[in-house]
């Protein structure tokens, strides 16, 4: 049962009934204070409160830091969180291929789909991008930055506040409403030792109509590429062993030609032109080489990209007090070009025969290739990814003082992947004499030279597929001062959640998964891509809750919270406590205890799809083979339960003086029914030759069949660091840190394995460093001011056998990086003025720590580092 170590569900709902029938037994009268204080609603509560510190840890990222990070993007300034660890917004069409521009948030490593995102306090649909493991999120790249006044993030669960998907916390972007004036804005970065840069525009207006604010933001962003081949040392082993290779079946002997010579049955026998191109490359194999492909160079860490934002808010004032907010903001990113190999290998691995394709042999061979390598312009892969919301709020307050809330919001996601790949059918006729448009060319991959571009027009394709997600919200609350105590007032808050959501995928006839009879899936017409199956699915859920904040004495303050969601096919009840306690005017103590859960995504219950993931095959005797990319196919589970999780945290608050304070919170979280994919690469090396992992009749991987499932628990626990100081009226420094003392995961066969601390390789998680933090120091003058960042993320293992690999490590070393800023403003005319801003980014220039985990794979982890290196930046903004 939830919580059941701490509390039982009944008895903190009888804390939250008695707070209500009981205590007015004991209230007295009290004076009004002399000064009313003002009352603030924070992320993590409806109820409004005069205390800057609650009994829940939120941090609170404000304009001023926001734009000290130089940030021209959402996922950058995310980059930053320390409490945010294996996020998805770096380019890397190796791991993450399917979220390419977008971007997301991963508190405490539990998952992009463990973590709320709201919006002005209100839901987001999710992307309709999905992850290679299945996560699903909200988009962070739908946000112009330009529009964002703070961004508040509770670190710990929240269910019984805003239901479902608030595991591991909350991110509140908060954007600016009741604006003033105009600012225009132009930036440049680039990274300072290739063409990359990044240019952005934007602009905020602001105007006061009456009673009515009405507030305009938009920003735009084009960005040109870096490449492997920019930075060779970040992708030196991204190649695969299938180039361009002849296995043969039987003894052969070649009299002449490229081919002379005599080989053995079952030689592996290399095209000879292989290392005609920079990309081909001899492999050594057990008998033979092959000849492989050096693909990596052909690949992006930053792709060329264009993002329009558009954001609008209007607020209009009633003469009766009620407020009416309307909110709309509409997105369009494009990643253009997003580089693949020309083509990727024939994972069906054809056979030729004797005399078929100008086969010179004169024996059967397996091919071990792909029809397009070294030699051949990359594919390109782009994405759309289109997002729109609108939010309609209306809030008053009742002739007894209470507050009511109203809103109904709804948005909308399109994510858009374009991916080629060759056609099987296509690709075998051709290999038969029969390809092109009037069936009559040839193909002989022996001799590619020869290759007609009718021939590649012809057996190439191009898959589209279409995500769309939308969700509809209707939020209703009632918040107000419930009963008079001694010690203060009882605040008191309750609501009601309507929602809706669909999930819809469409995609071409080729890529679409169908299914026999039997349900089984019927393998695409495609050499390597795996295919996606047709979805249109929704659901609703329905939730009442409840809030009290009790003031037990004049120290002690006690919040109480309950939800009760409705599912379409279970329902959760999840409780809250916190409590507060004022040991002293410099010393607080906060602690809290909760439950969570998360529904199944209607993608994870619903879809079947396949990614193109780095497997390493093994031989019979345990020896690893080379690595090669083949096809993981998912299935939808419509028997997942939801997740659940309890929350603890206990922490302290020491305020020696009024310019200094320290925070400190342990958490814990205990995850149960954790709903994730089976790994790819642990299934295979558990069980080499099982039924899920398919092979051809010679034995070479094919692909991998992996299902969504509840694992049976995640335990996790560490601490965070808070401070800020105030040094002078001039100078102030922040420190923020996140640290895991465990991360106890149960793998697929049922291991319970430690993942802090490791690249987790081999199981459901994400890299994971133990700790990350970020110090800023800051200086504020009349018209100029400066700030200096230092960002730290701690070492980690990838726990990769490398004894055979004297030049890599198991280690991926700490990194340390520090950006510096200035600004000043200049007076230009009497009614205007401009801000001028200079920046460097990684002043010191340091590369990401290599990250050894496989042939085939990028030599840095992008999850946790980025590629730019020293990036210089300037940035003009007029103000009107």
């Amino acid at each position: 049962m939830k919580i059941a170590t701490l509390l039982t569900s009944k008895k903190l709902l009888a804390i939250s009934i008695s707070a209500a029938l009981t205590l007015p037994v004991i209230a007295q009268d009290t004076q009004n204070a002399a000064e009313e204080v003002e009352k603030v609603q924070v992320t993590g509560s409806y109820i409004k409160r005069s205390s800057a510190d609650e009994a829940e840890p939120v941090q609170v990222l404000d304009f001023n830091y926001i734009q000290s990070t130089g940030a021209t993007t959402v996922a950058e300034l995310i980059g930053k969180l320390a409490i945010s660890s294996g996020a998805e917004n770096q380019a890397d069409s190796f791991s993450q291929a399917s979220t390419q521009g977008t971007g997301n948030v991963n508190l405490r490593g539990l998952g992009l789909s463990s973590t709320l995102v709201l919006i002005n306090g209100r839901r987001q649909t999710l992307s309709g991008a999905i992850t290679n493991d299945g996560s699903v999120f909200v988009d962070s790249s739908h946000i112009p930055i330009e529009a964002i006044e703070q961004v508040e993030v509770l670190k710990e669960g929240a269910a019984s506040t805003y239901g479902s998907d608030a595991i591991a916390g909350v991110v509140n972007f908060i954007l600016r409403k009741d604006f003033e004036g105009f600012e225009v804005s132009a930036g440049i970065s680039k990274a300072a030792d290739s063409s990359q840069k990044d240019t952005d525009f934007g602009f905020l207006w602001g105007a006061e109509l009456g009673n009515t604010f009405v507030t305009v933001s938009g920003h735009y962003l084009d960005r040109t590429p870096l490449t492997i081949a920019d930075r060779p040392e970040l992708g030196d082993v991204a190649l695969s062993s299938l180039g361009n290779t002849f296995l043969l079946l039987d003894n052969a002997e070649v009299a002449d030609g490229p081919y002379a010579g005599s080989y053995g049955a079952f030689e592996s026998v290399p095209d000879p032109t292989c290392l005609d191109n920079d990309l081909g490359v001899l492999i050594p194999q057990a008998y033979g080489s092959r000849c492989g492909f050096n693909f990596g160079p052909l690949y992006n860490l930053v792709n060329t990209e264009t993002r329009l934002q558009l954001y609008s808010n209007v607020n209009h004032y009633f003469d009766n007090g009620n407020e009416l907010t309307f909110d709309m903001s509409w997105s369009s990113n494009e990643v253009k070009d997003n580089p693949q190999s020309p083509s990727y290998p024939d994972l069906t691995f054809p056979y030729i025969g004797p005399s078929d394709s100008g086969n010179p042999f004169g024996v059967g061979v397996v091919w071990l290739g792909r029809p397009l390598g070294a030699g051949f312009e990359p594919a390109l892969a782009p994405r759309e990814n289109d997002t729109f919301r609108t939010s309609v709020n209306l809030v008053g307050e009742l002739d007894n003082g209470w507050s009511w809330d109203t809103a109904l919001t709804y948005s909308k996601n399109t994510y858009t992947q374009y991916q080629q790949d060759q056609l099987k059918s296509r690709l075998v006729a051709a290999l038969a004499g029969e390809g092109g448009p009037n069936n009559d060319e040839l193909f002989s991959p022996f001799d590619r030279s020869s290759l007609s571009q009718s021939v590649i027009d012809d057996f190439t394709h191009m898959t589209v597929s279409e995500k769309t997600t939308d969700l509809l919200v209707v939020d209703a609350v009632v918040s107000g001062d419930l009963y008079e105590l001694a010690a203060g007032t009882i605040g008191f808050a309750a609501g009601i959640q309507a929602r809706n959501e669909s999930f819809k995928v469409d995609t071409d006839d080729v890529f679409e998964i169908k299914f026999d009879e039997q349900g089984n899936p019927i393998p695409v017409d495609l050499i390597f891509l795996q295919g996606l199956s047709k979805v249109d699915v929704d659901r609703s859920s329905f939730a009442m809750f409840a809030e009290s904040v009790i003031p037990v004495s004049e120290n002690v303050e006690v919040k109480t919270a309950v939800r009760y969601e409705k599912l379409e096919n279970d329902s959760s009840f999840d409780p809250k406590i916190a409590v507060r306690w004022q040991v002293s005017d410099e010393f607080i103590l906060r602690a809290s205890a909760s439950t969570a859960f998360r529904e199944a995504s209607l993608s994870q219950k619903n879809a079947s799809s396949a990614v193109i993931t780095s497997i390493t095959d093994y031989n019979d005797d345990g020896s690893a083979k080379s690595s090669a990319f083949v096809g993981v196919i998912a299935t939808g589970n419509d028997n997942l339960k939801p997740e659940e999780s309890e929350n603890y945290n206990v922490g302290m608050i020491f305020k020696p003086t009024d310019n200094l304070d320290f925070k400190l919170d342990f958490w814990r979280v205990d995850y149960t029914n954790m709903i994730t994919v089976e790994n790819a690469q642990g299934k295979l090396i558990d069980d080499p030759n099982g039924a899920d992992i398919i092979r051809t009749d010679a034995g070479f991987l094919q692909s991998v069949k992996v299902n969504y499932f509840n694992s049976s628990s995640v335990s996790v626990n560490g601490f965070d660091i808070e401070s800020t100081w105030a040094i002078s009226d001039q100078f102030n420094l922040i420190l923020n840190a996140s640290h895991f003392n465990s991360y106890e995961l149960t793998k697929d066969n049922g291991e319970v394995v430690e993942a802090a601390g490791s690249f987790n390789i081999d199981n459901f998680a994400r890299s994971m460093p133990e700790t990350k933090g970020s110090l800023n120091l800051n200086w504020i003058g009349d018209s100029q001011r400066a700030s200096l960042n230092v960002n730290y993320v701690s070492s980690y293992d990838t726990g990769v056998d490398v004894s055979a690999l004297p030049d890599e490590s198991t280690t991926v070393d700490a990194f340390t990086t520090v950006d510096a800023q200035y600004s000043t403003t200049l007076n230009v005319t009497q009614d205007g003025e401009a801000v001028v801003t200079l920046g460097i980014k990684n002043l010191l220039d340091e590369l990401p720590p290599r990250a050894y985990t496989a042939v085939g794979s990028l030599s840095y982890d992008p999850k946790q580092h980025n590629p730019l290196g020293r990036v210089l930046y300037a940035k003009v903004k007029y103000v009107f």
